[in-house]
């Protein structure tokens, strides 16, 4: 009997040593998410370095330190005339331009000596005889095979980021079509010279996507004013369908009561329906 014990007791110990402790398995998923952290955050930074960057492209440092040979005026000494060999992304209205020579203020000079070859995260700064753009960052030649798949990804995150707010913030959203609008007294009446002129329009609604009302007619007053301050808010006319992103005045700025179309998001064509209900079913 002694014996058999003695065997039970080994065979227990040599299985405990086997079996990874409790607390082993949780420093191995410590470290996993340590390990996994940079990855996550560099999808990330990804993004925000595309959300402010307006104009990426591969270059060659022609010239390092100053620059003068190339701006108005003499560059920072943290600043390089950059060959643009191809443009990956352009904002306007920057345009395109390949083969010519920018000034781009750089974040470490030391970096990227003369004859570096990158891919140019910038904005720009200036615009003259050249483009005096800044660095925002920078990253080997060698990815840009791949890069601009990876900006567009970047943008349609970006989009569907801002597209998500407006969606959010939204008290209805309905797919429909615009009626007859008739101007509010204010719109007969404007304040000043950048009174966004409310017409208050119904919506014949074919489907709430979010928010309900008893009538399937629902009312949304539109801004025909042309002032600068709502030249880019919706302006549908009579007849035009799409989807409508129904605002709340929640800190009470205007003189009419209801919802509005402000933001362009506002008012999107029907195509945009099946991204419209991923977003919203999205978890917050």
């Amino acid at each position: 009997m002694p014996k058999v014990h003695s065997f039970a007791r080994r065979w227990r110990d040599d299985a405990t040593r086997r079996r990874p402790p409790l607390f082993r398995a949780s420093s191995f998923l410590v470290l996993a998410a340590v390990l996994a952290a940079p990855f996550l955050q560099a999808q990330e930074s990804f993004v925000d370095t595309v959300r402010r960057s307006g104009f990426i492209f591969v270059g060659t440092v022609k010239a390092a330190g100053g620059a003068p040979q190339t701006a108005a005026a003499r560059a920072p000494d943290n600043s390089a005339v950059v060959t643009v060999e191809r443009v990956l992304e352009a904002q306007p209205p920057v345009g395109n331009p390949a083969g010519q020579d920018v000034t781009v203020r750089l974040r470490d000079p030391g970096k990227l000596p003369a004859g570096s070859r990158a891919v140019f995260f910038t904005y720009v700064q200036s615009a003259g005889q050249t483009l005096g753009l800044v660095e925002v960052a920078s990253l080997p030649a060698e990815q840009a095979a791949a890069m601009e798949q990876r900006i567009r990804e970047a943008r349609q995150t970006i989009a569907d980021e801002a597209l998500a707010a407006r969606l959010a913030s939204a008290e209805m959203v309905v797919v429909g079509v615009l009626g007859e609008a008739r101007p509010t007294p204010g719109a007969l009446e404007p304040s000043s010279e950048h009174d966004p002129r409310w017409y208050r329009a119904p919506i014949r609604v074919e489907s709430f996507e979010k928010g309900r009302a008893a009538s399937r007619t629902v009312y949304v007053n539109v801004a025909y004013g042309d002032d600068v301050v709502w030249r880019r808010a919706p302006k549908p006319k009579a007849g035009d369908g799409g989807i409508f992103l129904l605002q709340p005045d929640r800190e009470k700025r205007f003189r009419v009561d209801g919802l509005f179309l402000i933001d362009p998001l506002d008012w999107l064509p029907k195509s945009e329906l099946d991204r419209v209900r991923r977003l919203l079913k999205a978890p917050r």
